[in-house]
């Protein structure tokens, strides 16, 4: 069946909702240990946006993160071999390739730190979040259109018949004196003779614009939902049952697990190849004084042991 026809999104208002869904995935991991000379938002954006990114140790600099390409599979279609390129305008552009290692690999794994490196990914398949950012940031962008429609529809004037041009031009001059301040006064018995009740024909538009925001809160709650951020508190006061809340829990949190299990396979393999301690947990909200955070690390989940 095909598509019905769909207005069309303005390039801008969807750019500002699908940026706006990847700021908050972007914060939602807390890494800890890592180089100075490794940025966590370059690290958590490659990861977000693209699903894969080489931790290696460069000839140059050291210990550095890449954007990164994979390029070889083993049996289980599992990576085996990841590729990135330079990017740097203080640089010669050249291609990095390097071999993948991991713990799951055997017993015996000789780590060459020259030629090898640590995958870290966002999924299991490495995948990135872009479906699930495309996907609301089209309706939030679809509510937003509605949203301004509505608005710009409640500011339309009323309509006057007029008989000639001379009842136009006295209509005219009525209302810029209102605007400016001066009384109300018809000063032409004949100006709204074909009018009941003195009044205008009135573009009746209903107004919509509040239930659409509902609506546009509604679908930002379902995202963080489907990413697996805790929004029991808004869906109570929406009067959702605690029940089904407690029902949904397991199933909301399943994707921002998966995020955080691939994370914490990488941070292992990183800290048995490369000699570090790194870890990674979860953000979350600080609490006010007297509040029980239910971890010991400050809100975050406990990170992995070396």
């Amino acid at each position: 069946m095909a598509r019905p026809n769909m207005p069309t999104i303005p390039d801008h208002k969807l750019t500002f909702y699908r940026e706006q869904l990847y700021r908050e995935l972007s914060h939602m991991f807390k890494w800890e240990g890592l180089p100075k000379s490794i940025p966590v938002d370059y690290l958590e954006r490659g990861l977000i946006r693209h699903g894969r990114v080489m931790f290696y140790e460069d000839e140059n600099i050291g210990l550095d993160i890449l954007r990164a390409e994979v390029t070889g599979y083993n049996r289980h279609e599992q990576p085996t071999h990841a590729r990135s390129t330079l990017k740097s305008t203080h640089e010669v552009l050249r291609p990095v390739e390097r071999n993948i290692k991991r713990l799951t690999d055997g017993e015996d794994i000789n780590f060459d730190r020259e030629n090898d490196c640590v995958l870290i990914t966002n999924m299991y398949g490495g995948e990135s979040c872009k479906p699930i950012v495309d996907h609301f940031a089209e309706r939030l962008a679809l509510v937003q259109l509605a949203f301004d429609t509505n608005l710009m529809w409640q500011n339309r004037p009323y309509i006057f018949p007029v008989k000639d041009q001379d009842t136009k031009l006295s209509l005219e001059k009525l209302f810029n004196d209102i605007f400016s301040g001066k009384p109300f006064s018809i000063v032409d018995e004949q100006l709204f003779m074909f009018n009941d009740n003195g009044v205008g024909i009135k573009l009746d538009v209903p107004f919509l614009a509040d239930k659409l925001m509902d609506t546009r809160n509604e679908l930002m709650m379902k995202f963080r939902e489907t990413v697996g951020i805790d929004t029991a508190g808004v869906e109570k006061a929406e009067r959702v049952l605690t029940g089904e809340i407690e029902a949904n829990e397991q199933h909301t949190k399943t994707v921002l697990q998966i995020m955080l299990e691939q994370r914490q396979i990488a941070c292992e393999n990183i800290n048995a190849f490369f000699g570090l301690n790194v870890s990674v947990g979860i953000h979350t909200p600080d609490k006010k004084e007297g509040e029980e955070t239910g971890t010991s690390d400050g809100g975050t989940q406990t990170p992995i042991e070396d």
